[in-house]
């Protein structure tokens, strides 16, 4: 495509006959859905059979770039990968940090496209106009880490590696997948979509320069933004990364605790960066392109090799559902239990919650110590690390909890079901919504589930009054991060702050288009509608918008203390009822005609 940064070539790419085939898309499909979430959301939907099973061969596994990876953009170094989730049955993106992306649009594609199901454990390597499938039946078993380094010494210097550990090979439905050691496709099991396909992982390195239509508009931002950001002092994020908002969660009645009994955790300081300190060692293992460097590790040891020191890059959801949600307090067992789970590819959100759920139903006395193999009560740090090994490996209880949470309570039943706390099957991550008002709508409506990512109500009360005023603008902050995940560009900078209008100015210069806000505006709903389409072909309805029992209980600790997450059920329903009617959406949850006109879906929809 002359004139813009989109390559216009998708590499379909077959596992099963172990072939290959270009498509050139049209350039009206990049206009109106621009790439990373947005153009893989329109692939899912059109490629994609209704009823598919996410295990099978037919699912399809598209990895995404967006218009600025490859370019001199601020916080790029991003990826996304868009498919079925196998926990929740429905509409998957994940975002992930490393430097896939930048190698596969160097490669000369904007996404690549994996159906079928190789026969033996392969690596798909591509190398510009090379595409090859290596035996990968040598690696098969090993862990991220190990994987990660065979794979380096295996192809051409300066590659990209993404590969799965044991979880996604043992078809655990909360497996990631792990880029460059640090980063990983966190939520919703896609690391058990490769494992399905017998992919190990896939290795990019490309040579191709990408051009931007205007250079110069998007230098500009990136040199403003950076200027801001050296300016920055004393800021919490910019010292210390994510876990610095341990203290801000906890301050605010949003801390997991206990499985989600509390959203205060008494002796949460010792899992803030402060108390961390004699352990840091750097931001070594940041994104590619990033002026942020938010990704901190930590000295601790693999409990598989006792002496054997490793690094653990924790982040806060990982102190949230690996600490307070199981009652830890001691940062060391929390540093190994991510390493634990990154090495072995399982999301830490996922983990910790089956974890956290199983220890309530141990101290409820609905799971016995028979049944788990030891006993499990809260903050038992060795407990917790024989269970998310036995996760890993579908062991004992472990087969159970390995297909999530809301799987578990159905399987253990016994009353359990009330304290599984998810949402369409994805675990609710460490923000308690009974700490902030209209986070419960954002959670109950989130296209993959449970996710912290689908837009921010903006307002620091707490639910202790009616949603309806909050409701704009957590959708106003929706479409931001729809824009910002088909950019690819990091949720995160939102700290510089680098503002929509500065995104949509990149995108200009990308693309060489005119974008404004109002047409990002009906860019994002247009994604979020077909998304939308998508869980409704799958059989989502307005009966499946909703929240846990557990997130209905009044907060009994902490300054929540007597907040639910709405007011009551009727808050909740007029609350749902008018994000529909914002969307377009009828009060069943379903996207009207004319909006699906209006949008320019009636065509792909029919």
């Amino acid at each position: 495509m002359e004139g813009n940064s989109w390559n216009g070539k998708i590499l379909w790419v077959d596992l099963t006959k172990k072939t290959t085939r270009i498509e050139e898309l049209l350039p009206k499909v990049y206009e109106d859905f621009i790439g990373g979430k947005g153009l893989g959301t329109y692939l899912l939907y059109r490629e994609l059979d209704a009823g598919t099973d996410p295990l099978s061969s037919d699912n399809i596994l598209f990895f995404m770039t967006g218009p600025l990876q490859g370019l001199r953009a601020p916080n790029v170094g991003r990826w996304t990968l868009v498919t079925k989730s196998p926990l929740t049955g429905l509409y998957l993106d994940t975002h992930c940090g490393g430097p896939l992306g930048r190698e596969i649009k160097n490669a000369g594609y904007d996404a690549i496209a994996v159906t079928g199901k190789s026969e033996k454990p392969v690596t798909l390597i591509i190398e510009d106009e090379t595409v090859r499938f290596e035996d990968a039946q040598s690696i098969w078993g090993k862990g991220t880490h190990e994987a990660t380094k065979i794979l380096h010494e295996m192809t051409t210097k300066g590659s990209a590696v993404y590969v799965i550990g044991p979880a996604g090979e043992n078809l655990v439905l909360t497996a990631t997948g792990c880029c460059e050691l640090a980063h990983q496709t966190g939520r919703g099991g896609a690391g058990a979509v490769l494992g399905s396909k017998n992919l190990k992982g896939v290795i990019a390195r490309g040579t191709k320069k990408i051009e931007a239509a205007d250079s110069s508009a998007i230098r500009q931002v990136n040199k403003t933004a950076t200027k801001l950001w050296n300016e920055k002092t004393g800021y919490g994020f910019k010292e210390y990364g994510t876990p610095f908002l341990v203290e801000i969660s906890n301050e605010r009645g949003q801390f997991p605790t206990r499985n989600f009994q509390n959203g205060y955790f008494d002796g949460y300081e010792s899992l803030t960066p402060e108390e961390m300190r004699e352990w840091y060692i750097g931001a070594h293992l940041s994104c590619p392109h990033c002026i942020m460097r938010c990704t901190h590790a930590y000295r601790t040891e693999d409990p598989r090799f006792p002496g054997t020191e490793v690094e653990s890059t924790v982040e806060y959801e990982t102190l949230g559902l690996c600490g307070g949600t199981l009652g830890i307090k001691d940062a060391q067992c929390v540093f190994q239990l991510n390493h634990l789970c990154d090495d072995l590819g399982l999301d830490t959100i996922g983990a910790g919650s089956a974890v956290g759920f199983a220890m309530e139903a141990f101290e409820k006395g609905i799971l016995s110590e028979e049944e788990i193999g030891f006993p499990l009560p809260f903050g038992d740090c060795e407990g917790a690390k024989k269970l998310v090994m036995m996760i890993a490996q579908k062991e004992g209880i472990g087969e159970i909890l390995a297909q999530g949470t809301r799987y578990a309570a159905k399987e253990i039943g016994k009353g359990s079901e009330v304290f599984a706390v998810h949402v369409k099957g994805l675990e609710i991550p460490a923000w308690d919504p009974r700490g902030k008002k209209g986070m419960g709508l954002s959670y109950a409506t989130g296209d993959v589930g449970g996710s912290h990512l689908r837009g921010w109500p903006q307002t620091m009360d707490h639910p202790d009054s009616s949603t309806l005023d909050v409701i704009e603008s957590m959708v106003d902050q929706r479409d931001i991060k729809i824009l910002r995940d088909s950019l690819i560009i990091c949720h995160f900078t939102y700290h510089f702050p680098l503002t929509h209008e500065q995104n949509i100015t990149m995108l200009n210069g990308a693309s060489g288009l005119n974008y404004n806000k109002e047409s990002i505006s009906i860019f994002a709903q247009r994604v979020e509608t077909l998304a939308r389409l998508f869980n409704i072909r799958e059989g989502v309805s307005r009966e499946d918008d909703i929240l846990p029992p557990r997130l209905w209980e009044a907060e009994t600790h902490g300054p929540a203390k007597g907040m639910k997450s709405f007011i009551d059920q009727d808050d909740f329903e007029r609350s749902l009822d008018k994000y529909y009617e914002l969307r377009g959406w009828g009060k069943d949850g379903v996207p009207k005609e004319e909006t699906i006109k209006k949008l320019g879906l009636n065509t792909l929809v029919s």
